[in-house]
């Protein structure tokens, strides 16, 4: 019997609407399925209808930053896998993205495969 579980769900929130399109193709090519989301804001308030395995995190997005998000799910208790993006090469973002845990930090343009292979060592290392 074939295995008819959905892909997995990676949440993405990245204000710029093309960079954000662009994340969910590469998501969806990859195997998963993305939510997507323009502020940090809007995922606060979406009712998923399962845990993501991990959020994409752009750093500098209107309202909310994403180092914010990531400080305030942390102090909830969310041990959600966090990637964090950002084109700001500044070494106190990276600092700052590290001491709340990101899983990893990905200066943009990333390349396609190093996203997809951070996910897929997700779901190998158990860490969702």
């Amino acid at each position: 019997m074939p295995d008819e579980s959905p892909p997995a769900l990676v949440a993405v929130v990245e204000d710029d609407g093309p960079s954000r399109s662009a994340i969910g193709r590469i998501l969806q090519a990859g195997g998963f399925e993305p939510a997507l989301f323009a502020s940090a804001e809007a995922f606060k308030a979406a009712t998923l209808g399962r845990a993501p395995v991990c959020l994409v995190l752009d750093v500098h997005l209107g309202g909310m930053s994403g180092i914010d998000l990531q400080r305030d799910l942390r102090r909830s208790g969310s041990a959600l896998p966090i990637i964090i993006t950002t084109a700001h090469r500044a070494d106190v973002i990276r600092q700052r993205a590290e001491q709340h845990g990101c899983l990893a930090f990905l200066l943009k343009p990333f390349n396609a495969e190093t996203l997809l292979t951070l996910l897929r060592s997700i779901g190998s290392t158990g860490l969702t």
